[in-house]
């Protein structure tokens, strides 16, 4: 898969931002609290979890160079005392390990890009120092209308030969009980795991395409020279006018899947 297109990610910022205020909502750090973003992207996220420690420290891993170079800039413009609190590293999800270090593992809209959920979520139980909280948010909005489409216009004849065995990325993502049972047979306590749809208003079908491009569309394009990848988007687009109808704002429901857990203190 290519690399992040770290403008494109961040050009629905403000809906993009809604899932982590929820979770900022949620989560308790010590003043001294040690903490690590699994795909941290570009990196505010972190900075703001460092910042909501003033004595502690937190790190951000991705395993996009786009990202990460982009979250090294940001980083170079905080405040001093916050700079050397705050560090980035390019390095793969599936290789994050660490021992009982972390009082906080976060991740937004991450994890669903893996296909072995229950060994993250293992890595993470170990990384986590006892009394540690697990806060995760991962898309789960494969029955939205956008990725259904997605996937029926791939499965098609004419593209069939190309893209027929590509899944939309929130296909990984299981139903709130999965992982209330996976994380209660790796030691958590304290898990709370809760769909949490959000509606964001969109100017039509072209933008929920352009909101999709950074994220459900990339496996499907990237499969696509330049010329196929707009005749792609161009389809989609139109069956997705004749779908989503004429009333405007279009409201876009998204939803996505919360976990919150906490590695027993005993």
């Amino acid at each position: 898969m290519e690399d992040w297109d770290p403008e494109l990610y961040n050009r629905f910022r403000r809906y993009r931002a809604e899932p982590v205020d929820l979770i900022f909502a949620r989560i308790e750090l010590a003043r001294d609290a040690r903490i690590i973003d699994l795909g941290c992207g570009t990196g505010e996220n972190t900075a703001e979890l460092a910042q909501r420690a003033p004595g502690g420290f937190a790190l951000g891993i991705d395993a996009s160079p786009a990202m990460i170079e982009r979250a090294e800039q940001m980083r170079e413009g905080l405040a001093p005392d916050l700079r050397e609190r705050l560090r980035f590293d390019l390095q793969d999800m599936r290789e994050f390990a660490a021992d009982n270090l972390y009082d906080l593992v976060f991740s937004n809209a991450a994890i669903q890009w893996l296909t072995d959920h229950r060994r993250v979520f293992a890595r993470c139980f170990a990384a986590l120092a006892p009394g540690g909280q697990l806060a995760v948010q991962m898309p789960a909005n494969d029955h939205e209308t956008a990725q259904a489409t997605m996937r029926q216009l791939a499965s098609e004849s004419s593209w069939r030969p190309l893209l027929g065995d590509v899944e939309s990325v929130s296909r990984t993502v299981g139903a709130p009980e999965a992982y209330r049972a996976m994380l209660a047979a790796l030691g958590f306590a304290g898990i709370d795991c809760q769909y949490h749809t959000f509606h964001h208003p969109m100017s039509g079908a072209a933008e929920v395409v352009e909101w999709s491009r950074a994220t459900a569309l990339r496996p499907f394009l990237d499969r696509l020279d330049k010329d196929g990848a707009g005749r792609f988007v161009t389809e989609l687009t139109e069956r997705l006018i004749r779908s989503y109808g004429p009333a405007r704002p279009l409201v876009f429901h998204f939803r996505r899947l919360f976990i919150f857990a906490r590695r027993p203190a005993a």
